[in-house]
């Protein structure tokens, strides 16, 4: 994910129709300790769930049945603050985890770190409304407070095949095959990409 330099308090205009988070991680203030990149290892097996559909318009009146199953990160960038940007890695971490678990009525990212339900994000400045965009037959999601908020969220919602607009460096191919979500963070520049890989609730 390359493009326009970004900050963490990002203006409404950032996220246009026109402009994704996803597709555009910026530039924060370098952080006492940046992290470490690390060799990915192998995603973990998935099963076939060829026939799960993800319904957008569900989702975007707070019914999150269709995304209910396992979600586990396939994707994810690393911003060492080396004036490189964020580099994108496949597979699973090993030295940190990123959990994504996903009820009927709710998006939970990494145990309460970021909730979504509904039209509202909590995160530890607290609540904030959300404003969507539909595109290409894929939906969006972006803080409808982005102007003035210290940390900014995106999030991106792929349906199995639907080709993404997310833009990878080191020869990282982001599989289409399953369905997607797509977390943003301007704290760390950081896009992790999970993958629905069970449908089981």
């Amino acid at each position: 994910s390359t493009g326009m330099e970004r900050t963490q308090t990002s203006t409404s205009s950032d996220f246009s129709a026109t402009s994704d988070p996803m597709q555009e991680p910026g530039v924060e203030n370098t952080p006492s300790q940046a992290p470490i990149a690390v060799n990915p290892a192998p995603p973990a097996s998935t099963q076939d769930i060829q026939n799960t559909e993800m319904n957008l318009e569900q989702i975007q009146a707070g019914d999150y049945t269709s995304l209910v199953g396992t979600w586990t990160l396939v994707n994810y960038t690393i911003n060492a603050y080396d004036t490189k940007g964020p580099q994108w890695y496949e597979g699973i971490p090993e030295n940190w985890v990123s959990t994504l678990e996903v009820s009927s009525d709710k998006i939970v990212y990494n145990d309460t770190a970021m909730v979504m339900e509904g039209n509202t994000l909590v995160d530890d400045a607290g609540n904030h409304p959300l404003e969507f965009y539909s595109r290409d037959g894929w939906l969006g999601v972006w803080l409808a407070d982005a102007s003035s908020v210290a940390t900014n969220w995106g999030i991106d919602f792929y349906p199995k095949g639907v080709t993404n607009g997310i833009n990878t460096n080191n020869n990282v191919v982001i599989d289409n095959t399953k369905n997607l979500i797509v977390i943003w963070c301007s704290n760390m520049s950081f896009t992790h990409v999970f993958a629905q890989t069970d449908t089981s609730p």
